[in-house]
């Protein structure tokens, strides 16, 4: 299955998301758990983060990044990208 590149980011004017956070990691814990979640992390400047899952096609991975309580409140902008891993 193909690997997708997940860029999450701060939209200016948002309230910070700490009150989601628990929420968003539960979400990535389920990923990992289904076995789709390849690897994740934020960003050290807190302007986001990302996550590279694996997903049958594009419409499959936006599907699953849309579930993510982040994107589903608004609290995140997205970019999804298939992703060619060589190592």
């Amino acid at each position: 299955m193909p690997y997708f590149v997940v860029i999450l980011e701060s939209i200016a004017g948002v309230e910070p998301t700490q009150s989601q956070r628990q929420a968003h990691l539960d979400h990535l814990a389920s990923l990992k758990a289904r076995g789709i979640l390849f690897a994740s992390g934020r960003f050290k400047d807190g302007s986001g983060g990302l996550y590279i899952l694996e997903a049958k096609d594009l419409g499959e991975a936006k599907l699953v990044v849309e579930s993510d309580p982040y994107v589903k409140l608004g609290l995140r902008k997205y970019v999804v990208k298939e992703w060619d891993r060589v190592y």
